[in-house]
């Protein structure tokens, strides 16, 4: 299968990989000339952590990381008020947290294909055409190629979206704030932290890359959305925004030269009600942005274009890859988004208040005994070791199979409603198939999740087959009906076949 992939950051370098390894043939294009050095640093732990282990790159990055000493917020005099040491982030990662500069990543994600994949830079996309057999796309230099599949990779301003789904204006959600940061020599005794100084509306922030003795810069504040900032225009707003401001904040900006580079965007999310259209999918921050806030984007659009290139190499076909992985992911980037719009408002507070109990909340938890709390509120595991349930291949149309292992979680209940939902836009009644692989338990949401499973869509199953050798395969079977289903029955595993067979029965 021949693969199209717009767009030659974080998610289109790990999507080539993996695709490369299931036997496909992808090609990346890229807008710029080359690999930028240019964002900020990121938080690298999770599944995205998982996904780069996969790919034997893990002692590479922890080489190159940085904030070696930790994060601190310091008071306007720039004298430390809390600090959360790397130690304690580590304890909330169970040992899998990196910090990283973002082009470290891109760089090593890079070498790992560019013997074995065609990357083109300075390449972009100028029209798209379906047919049913194919994806034709016009470049920007006017030639033109098919292919069987296309995939948006490109980012929050995704080309291939405008394209094929519509101008970003659809799909944006504004959350109420700029970011900007840029680089410069270290003056000013930073060293091997990150040091934030907050003010009610506005933050600042600087900490080493790896290079050494370079800084980089954050800042964040609240305003209205007038659209994106002309570079000629982001040193003033920048220095009109922060006039006043304690610690380093306009002393970064005077001794910044009037031509420095300076990265400049809204805070937005992107928020799509599907996420491919015919023969084309989007991956990362093109279909589910959640933010710098959300200090998970890195890692999920790694494990969103492992999924991606998983279910590809999976499923019986793009159609039902297609689907397969958006609705197992969606139920996670959806509560990552819910989670970032609500930290936003304590990242930056908006009033003295807030900034009060910022302070407080900041020094009780960031201790050891918190540690529960704080994996809680980074969302730190890895949602490719967490996963309890994968969609069978003989899935098709209005009979859906999944296998269950390990801890059932409420995002797997999400994730059947989605896909029960899409069913039902065409049939009036589904057929379920659950096989029990070693379930260890489900959690207390997911208790929750499963009855209002049951009473929202029971009258939606005609059948439901649960197959295993648990004893829990069985107690599933004789409390299915009638709340879950109008006909249930249990098979063995070595019935699974059977278990099909009786599903198809009309």
């Amino acid at each position: 299968m021949n693969i199209l992939i717009s767009g030659g950051g974080l998610a289109g370098l790990t999507l080539g990989y993996w695709l490369k390894q299931f036997g496909m043939h992808p090609v990346i294009i890229e807008r710029a000339q080359g690999l930028r050095r240019d964002g900020y640093g990121i938080d690298f732990f999770g599944t995205g952590y998982d996904v780069a282990e996969r790919m034997g790159i893990i002692d590479r990055l922890a080489q190159q990381k940085i904030l070696a000493d930790g994060v601190y917020y310091v008071n306007e005099e720039g004298k430390p008020l809390t600090q959360l040491s790397m130690d304690l982030m580590q304890k909330v990662m169970n040992g899998h947290y990196i910090p990283l500069m973002h082009w470290t990543l891109e760089e090593a994600l890079y070498d790992c294909i560019k013997d074995d994949v065609e990357v083109r830079f300075g390449c972009s996309l100028s029209a798209v055409e379906q047919t049913e057999d194919s994806v034709q796309v016009t470049f920007d230099d006017g030639s033109i190629e098919t292919y069987d599949l296309l995939i948006g990779a490109d980012g929050i301003h995704s080309n291939t979206r405008a394209l094929v789904f519509g101008p970003e204006a659809q799909y944006g959600r504004y959350l109420g704030y700029y970011v900007a940061c840029f680089a410069m020599p270290d003056r000013y005794g930073v060293g091997n932290t990150w040091k934030n100084y907050i003010e009610p509306q506005r933050q600042v922030g600087a900490y080493c890359s790896n290079n050494p003795g370079e800084l980089i810069t954050f800042y964040m504040w609240q305003a209205p959305d007038t659209g994106p900032i002309p570079r000629a225009e982001r040193l003033p707003t920048l220095k009109r925004v922060f006039k006043g401001m304690g610690w380093l904040a306009e002393t970064l900006l005077n001794d910044l030269p009037e031509d420095a580079p300076i990265f400049c965007d809204t805070v937005t999310q992107i928020v799509m009600p599907e996420w491919s259209k015919g023969r084309v999918a989007l991956v990362g921050d093109a279909c589910g942005c959640m933010t710098l806030v959300s200090g998970q984007g890195a890692s999920m659009a790694l494990g969103g274009a492992y999924l991606l290139a998983e279910a590809l190499h999976t499923q019986p076909d793009y159609a039902s890859a297609f689907h397969a992985y958006e609705t197992f992911l969606r139920p996670h980037i959806e509560q990552r988004q819910k989670s970032a719009r609500d930290f936003a408002k304590s990242f930056v507070p908006g009033s003295q208040l807030g900034l009060m109990v910022q302070k407080v909340v900041l020094k009780i938890i960031a201790r050891d005994a918190f540690v529960g709390v704080l994996r809680s509120m980074f969302g730190g595991d890895s949602i490719l070791q967490t996963r309890a349930l994968q969609r069978l291949p003989q899935s098709e149309g209005a009979l859906i199979g999944y296998s269950f292992s390990g801890q059932i979680h409420a995002s797997d209940y999400e994730t059947l409603v989605l896909d029960i939902d899409h069913a039902l836009e065409e049939h009036k009644q589904v057929q379920l198939l659950f096989e029990l692989k070693d379930v260890t338990g489900i959690d207390f949401k997911a208790m929750w999740a499963d009855l209002k499973f049951g009473l929202s869509h029971g009258r939606d199953i005609g059948k439901l087959a649960v197959v295993g050798d648990q004893r829990l395969s069985e107690w599933m079977a004789k409390l299915a009906k009638p709340l879950y289903a109008q006909a249930v029955r249990h098979f063995s595993a070595s019935e699974r076949a059977a278990a099909w067979a009786w599903l198809r029965e009309a």
